[in-house]
């Protein structure tokens, strides 16, 4: 006790802080002494006919280690009038924070013992009747107790709706600490059948608040095959609350989706316990239902199975059936024009594979990307975002929806899509003197252009009157158009670095008539993909042809052939000269180089050679 000394001062106000002091002090020691020591947290006495039953629980709400060397459980029998038949037991070890100790008597049933830290013949502690009192003890100091010291109450004390007799006694939740007064302390708990066990081994304390378990979907859009029969669907559970010995993953609902065939059965799915690994592979049975139809916003609880109650759950946004509505195809089939340009197969359903070039251009919440597979390009879009697929350049994809026509360009509308893997490299763009009908949704170059508008210094921001066009032309007179999109974010409002370019970029078309033969587009995918255009007609001069090893390359290349290469420049595909030096033995290093196209140019005491390469990292 910390000793709190007071001098009397006439001085009202002078009182006042004296008493505000005291109470602090006060309130201190009362909360330095909550959740700090042992108590019991459990009691059961077996009663009649199930008189090995009875164990105690001891329950550390602290939140470090206490050495339980220092503690002692002390039985009162019968008020203590036959000091021979009382008995103690010295506890030994370690208590960790916000776990709990357990004796029981050696002949309780396995449920029990399976609980038990300490299993102890009689006699013993444990081996008490509703009208014995149980004390712990820290040292000399009775800490907590159950029923009266010294006092035989006949058959047992009551607690509650019942008693110490026959029944087992959990101690409430809002319990900090001991209680040494039996009148204060009949109030701590709550009062069960003799036969209930189920909170045995854990305990649920204000002092260590639960935190509610959650579930949560690694995704949120799923791919089901419709002749697997069977979708994995991972989920992550987090933080399994202590005061159970088990919950369960089940499904609470879902939104059925007429004029399929399948559902997703809404059945108790995967059971586990507390401390296994929390990442849970959860079936999905997928069943012919011709009356019903997909689930689809499936949601995933977690329940209690001790109380029922139900926990944080999560829901997958789309569970996507692949069937054969689709067809599998490459891009160049799906191109199917008539003599105007326009889609002859509007609405059709189909499947393609590709790698993702440039950005997603919606700025939305929807999608409008491009994918190239080895045969050709399409537009992928959606106003609204389909799944959580984020626009990754490089990444291959595989697309399901319809095909839809929109201003001359030839688009799929996605009604999925599908990741398949990420970093692949990407080919080289096309060099072209202006972009045209074959080249939309391509990978281009446009290899010397330059605006129409030579007042213009600044690429166009929101604020520009014709923002997101500039017209361009090249040598032969052509005109289009580049695109410069709002999800640029590098570009806008930045200046134009020369009065002739290069521009790489992907191909589009805005066309309002018939025949869809004009408003051809190139869409930059960042500022990079500007350059100033460099004569290179001393690089197309070159009259030897090489060929260089390894190619594609990450760190080094060396010249295949007897000539001795004495210098090199090496030049990016836009002409821009990025390093030069000199041989040795034909080899050169080019890490540092960026992943690439590239072409070497080399000179020899009689000769000049070329070759091209690339670089993959």
């Amino acid at each position: 006790m910390i000793p709190i000394f007071l001098t009397l001062n006439n001085n009202q106000n002078q009182m006042k802080k004296i008493y505000s002091i005291v109470v602090l002090l006060l309130s201190s020691v009362l909360v330095s002494a909550q959740c700090s020591d042992l108590f019991f947290s459990e009691y059961s006495e077996g009663g009649s006919g199930r008189g090995s039953n009875k164990y105690l629980e001891i329950y550390n709400p602290s939140s470090s280690s206490i050495d339980l060397s220092n503690y002692t459980v002390f039985y009162i029998n019968n008020g203590g009038g036959d000091p021979s038949r009382n008995a103690s037991f010295a506890l030994s070890g370690t208590l960790a924070a916000n776990e709990v100790y357990v004796l029981a008597a050696s002949g309780a049933d396995a449920t029990i013992s399976g609980n038990a830290d300490t299993l102890l013949s009689y006699p013993s502690p444990v081996h008490f009747n509703g009208d014995d009192a149980v004390c712990l003890l820290n040292g000399t100091d009775t800490i907590d107790v159950i029923g009266e010291r010294w006092n035989d109450p006949g058959s047992g004390w009551s607690v509650g709706t019942g008693s110490t007799k026959d029944h087992t006694l959990v101690r409430k939740a809002n319990v900090s600490g001991g209680e040494t007064d039996w009148t204060k302390g009949v109030e701590q708990w709550d009062v069960y059948p003799d036969t209930e066990h189920s909170y045995l081994g854990s305990t649920t304390s204000d002092c260590h608040p639960a935190v509610t378990p959650e579930v949560k979907f690694a995704k949120t859009k799923y791919f089901v095959d419709e002749n697997a029969g069977t979708a994995f669907v991972e989920v992550s559970i987090a933080a399994t609350s202590k005061d159970t010995t088990k919950v369960e993953v089940f499904v609470t609902g879902g939104t059925a989706v007429n004029g399929t065939d399948y559902t997703i059965t809404s059945s108790t799915m995967v059971t586990f316990n507390p401390g296994d690994d929390t990442n849970q592979k959860v079936t999905m049975d997928i069943t012919d239902n011709t009356d019903g139809g997909l689930n689809k916003n499936i949601t995933l609880a977690l329940r209690n199975l001790s109380s029922n109650a139900v926990w944080g759950s999560d829901t997958i946004s789309e569970v996507v059936i692949l069937n054969d509505d689709y067809i599998v195809s490459d891009i160049v089939d799906v191109v199917q024009l008539d003599g105007d340009l326009a889609s002859t197969n509007e609405g059709v359903k189909y499947e393609i594979t590709g790698i993702v070039y440039g950005i997603d251009y919606d700025g939305n919440a929807g999608l409008s990307f491009t994918a190239i597979d080895a045969t050709s390009g399409i537009n992928i879009f959606n106003f609204n975002d389909v799944s959580d697929y984020v626009v990754t350049e490089g990444d291959e994809i595989t697309v399901r929806g319809e095909i839809a026509f929109y201003r001359g360009l030839l688009e799929l509308k996605a009604d999925s899509i599908k990741l398949n893997s990420q970093g692949n490299t990407l080919a080289s763009p096309t060099v072209v003197d202006a972009p045209s009908e074959e080249t939309e949704s391509e990978f281009i170059q446009l290899a010397k252009v330059w605006i129409t508008n030579d007042t213009t210094s600044v690429w166009p921001n929101n604020e520009s009157p014709n923002f997101g066009n500039i017209e361009l032309t090249n040598e032969k007179g052509d005109t289009f158009q580049v695109r410069i999109d709002k999800d640029i974010i590098d570009m806008q409002g930045e200046a134009v670095i020369a009065d002739t370019m290069v521009i790489t970029g992907i191909g589009g078309q805005f066309d309002r008539d018939a025949p869809y033969n004009s408003g051809y587009q190139i869409f930059p995918r960042r500022l990079s993909d500007v350059a100033a255009w460099v004569d290179r007609s001393s690089v197309s001069e070159l009259t030897v042809v090489c060929r260089v090893y390894p190619n594609p390359t990450a760190e080094n290349l060396t010249v295949i052939g007897t000539d001795n290469w004495i210098s090199y420049e090496v030049y990016s595909v836009t002409g821009t000269k990025v390093s030069e030096g000199s041989f040795i033995n034909n080899n050169l290093s080019v890490a540092n180089l960026d992943t690439g196209n590239y072409i070497i140019r080399m000179r020899s005491t009689d000769k000049v050679g070329t070759a091209r390469f690339m670089i993959v990292r």
